[in-house]
């Protein structure tokens, strides 16, 4: 037995379409009736079912028994569905179609169907749903005791001419179209780029079940009204899921269809925004920053400068030399808020150049800046880490690091805890007034700890915060420096104290914090970090 030309091919196809699907029917005609698993198992596809896979990728044939198990599939059936030949056979086909389009498919398949070509959807193996045309041959196939069914993929041909599915394929906004419930019916081929979803896994679905939380109930409230309203066009913004689990910026537009339009009742034209959201959050933190910077020049600058003022005057009248010199601490003093408030400004551009570098070269290089003229600090550097990030910024917080402590410590109070027994952390030694800054690799990052009085515990909670300061004459930016350039990294600096426990050192060693400030700084390692972003390992 073998299929009439009309049950295979599609006008304007071509006669390679009919003898593509001869070759199926042959196939499934020749097939020894052994058994259905032999017959579907399948071998080594032939050149002319190469070739027919090639030009026959959107149809397949199957022998189906009246009841609906699967007896043969066609070597095209993977292309369609995306499920092995071997898969499919001795299944329900039944099970494999929606379940609003199971009927007809049931009445074709009978023995005394009045229609034997049926259009509706079939499950792939993304869990979509593909649009197809089946047409089911009259007579049973008496080599599978079942029917012959022709499957062709519509779901393109369904939605759009075939002179508009170029733009669809080609075009990088993706195209949506859902039916009167806000069901997709369709999506073009761009929601692979774009989403990272195979095209047709989402047909079936509501779009609303991938938007983000935050942003379902206001998308919600404009899809549905999009639909009752044929006048609305509606354009939003919100984030949406994609197919490797991240979030997405998405602008779309929806637009009506035609009452008596075939395709669906809304088309949705959407566009990645992703990038333009964050430059937007750039500007809108750097413009905060600017305001944070307005504020601090307004008052903390024009103290100082009236103290230069005043004092120059005062020096005028009087001949005294004195006033003189408090203008020039008061000039030193608005050159460190200029220097700082840049450093804080520099932070909002992002990284520059990220390299790897090590932590102790590093260490060495920013404690030579930030304690020059300091006699009687040491610097020990006990673990040493390699870095991936910007080496300069981190630079600049070891040395706003090694300046607090310098500047904070007590000398006439130094007195470093020992670590736990066992360990071989350095200890500071030598005479009262000695100061000790430690740097050493953790199981999570690094460590700056010094033996100096320590920080108060009413100012722990405010040592972050920017203009916060317990010097009379401190700026208060040392340590949000520190902060901004650990977060401009993806990192956590957190300020550790005894009642916090050991901290893990990276050879498995634990170290009590001192007495004194210990900042710690918390990174992914490189296996944790995401392609490209910093980290730090011990």
């Amino acid at each position: 037995m073998t299929l009439r030309p009309s049950d295979t091919s599609t006008p304007g196809r071509g006669a390679d379409e009919g003898d593509a699907s001869n070759t199926d029917t042959a196939s499934a005609v020749d097939a020894p009736r052994t058994d259905t698993a032999s017959a579907s198992a399948g071998t080594d596809a032939t050149p002319a079912e190469s070739r027919s896979r090639v030009t026959e990728a959107d149809r397949f044939l199957l022998a189906v028994a009246v009841g609906g198990e699967v007896l043969f599939a066609g070597p095209s059936a993977p292309d369609v569905v995306g499920v092995d030949r071997g898969e499919l056979v001795g299944s329900d086909l039944l099970d494999r179609v929606h379940p609003s389009d199971r009927e007809p498919v049931a009445d074709a398949l009978s023995a005394v169907a009045t229609s034997r070509t049926v259009t509706h959807r079939i499950r792939r193996a993304s869990g979509g749903y593909a649009w197809v045309e089946s047409v089911v041959d009259e007579e049973l196939a008496p080599q599978f005791a079942g029917r012959i069914v022709t499957v062709r993929r519509v779901d393109v041909d369904r939605t759009f001419p075939e002179r508009y599915r170029a733009f669809l394929e080609y075009g990088s906004d993706l195209v949506t179209v859902v039916d009167g419930d806000g069901v997709v019916v369709y999506e073009s081929p761009s929601v692979a780029e774009v989403l990272g979803y195979e095209q047709g896994s989402t047909v079936g679905r509501s779009p609303l079940g991938y938007v983000h939380p935050d942003d379902r109930e206001r998308v919600t409230e404009r899809f549905y009204r999009a639909l009752d309203e044929p006048d609305a066009s509606p354009t939003l913004e919100y984030r949406y899921r994609t197919a490797d689990g991240d979030w997405v910026w998405l602008e779309s537009r929806t637009r009506s269809l035609p009452a008596d339009s075939p395709v669906g009742e809304l088309l949705i034209n959407s566009r990645d925004v992703s990038a333009r959201k964050a430059r937007e959050r750039r500007l809108t933190d750097r413009n905060e920053r600017l305001d944070r910077f307005a504020s601090i020049v307004s008052h903390d600058l024009r103290n100082p400068l009236s103290v230069i003022r005043g004092s120059i005057e005062m020096a005028r009248l009087r001949g005294e030399t004195e006033p003189l010199e408090r203008g020039e601490r008061a000039v030193d003093r608005i050159d460190q808020l200029v220097s700082e408030l840049l450093t804080l400004a520099r932070q909002g551009t992002g990284m520059d150049q990220p390299t790897e570098f090590a932590l102790a070269s590093v260490a060495r290089d920013a404690w030579e800046t930030a304690t020059e003229g300091e006699e009687n600090a040491e610097l020990v550097v006990a673990r040493d880490a390699r870095v991936y990030g910007d080496r300069g910024r981190v630079r600049q917080a070891l040395e706003n690091l090694f300046r607090n402590a310098t500047e904070h410590a007590n000398p006439d109070a130094n007195e470093s805890e020992a670590p736990e027994s066992g360990e071989d952390v350095p200890e500071s030694g030598g005479d009262a007034d000695d100061l000790t800054v430690l740097v050493t690799a953790t199981d999570e990052g690094f460590l700056v700890a010094d033996d100096g009085t320590g920080i108060d515990p009413d100012d722990r909670e405010s040592v972050f915060d920017s203009g916060y300061t317990t010097r009379a004459d401190g700026t208060g930016y040392g340590l949000d420096i520190v902060r901004e350039v650990v977060e401009s990294h993806g990192w956590r600096v957190d300020l550790r104290t005894t009642a916090d426990g050991p901290v893990g050192l990276a050879d498995g060693r634990r170290l009590r914090p001192p007495d004194g400030a210990c900042f710690e700084v918390c990174a992914p390692d490189p296996a944790d970090a995401d392609p490209g972003e910093p980290w730090i390992e011990a």
